[in-house]
């Protein structure tokens, strides 16, 4: 087992956490994926758990397993609990999540005092400044591009990252899904123009 730390700063980069509409959680850095996933049925591989500014996040795929520690930044200790806080009621969402009593009762007695418009979670997507994350990787691990992830779609023999692997969707399910997508006549086309996006991503 590895640890690797990653720094959130001017100098290196600043680290932007990501909850979208769709239920995908995203760590990154610029154009770079550092870590990523679907939380749509997460809740039977993945264990999430707040300790002040920080948290936990476990997760179990293909007998493989895997922590890293996310901690939060902000003016005071107080409000980079917040936003731990708050990025953990927008995880709440889609999977259990779990905060220490002790937390809890700070976060309650404090909250009405602490929600600026800067911290309140937005309907579309939810950013939260990082101060550094801690990783424990196997060997294998590494960050991955968007281009590295276009890739790994577009081309049969490229293995996707093992974040990346498991689908929400049951074959049965994608079936039907994609035979009443085929029903639109506008849907081809649609395809056509993802993979032209696609390819312009890989070619930078």
């Amino acid at each position: 087992v590895l640890s690797e730390v990653l720094d959130s700063n001017e100098e290196s980069g600043f680290l932007i956490l990501s909850i979208v509409i769709s239920g995908h959680f995203f760590i990154s850095r610029g154009k770079e994926v550092l870590e990523g996933f679907s939380l749509i049925g997460a809740s039977q591989w993945l264990k999430v758990v707040q300790k002040a500014d920080c948290m936990l996040v476990g997760s179990k795929l293909k007998s493989k397993h895997r922590m890293f520690r996310i901690q939060f930044t902000g003016d005071s200790k107080t409000e980079a609990e917040e936003h731990c806080h708050n990025c953990m009621q927008k995880l709440a969402e889609y999977i259990p999540i779990q905060v220490t009593d002790a937390i809890r009762q700070e976060l309650q007695d404090s909250h009405s005092l602490l929600l600026t418009d800067e911290s309140q979670l937005k309907d579309t997507e939810q950013n939260v400044p990082l101060q550094d994350i801690v990783v424990n990787v196997s060997p294998t691990h590494g960050t991955t591009s968007v281009a590295e992830l276009a890739q790994c779609v577009l081309i049969p023999d490229n293995q996707l990252p093992l974040a990346y692997q498991k689908s929400t969707w049951s074959t049965e399910d994608l079936s039907s899904f994609i035979r009443l997508c085929l029903l639109d006549q506008h849907f081809p086309a649609f395809v056509e123009d993802v993979e032209k996006e696609l390819k312009k991503i890989i070619d930078g």
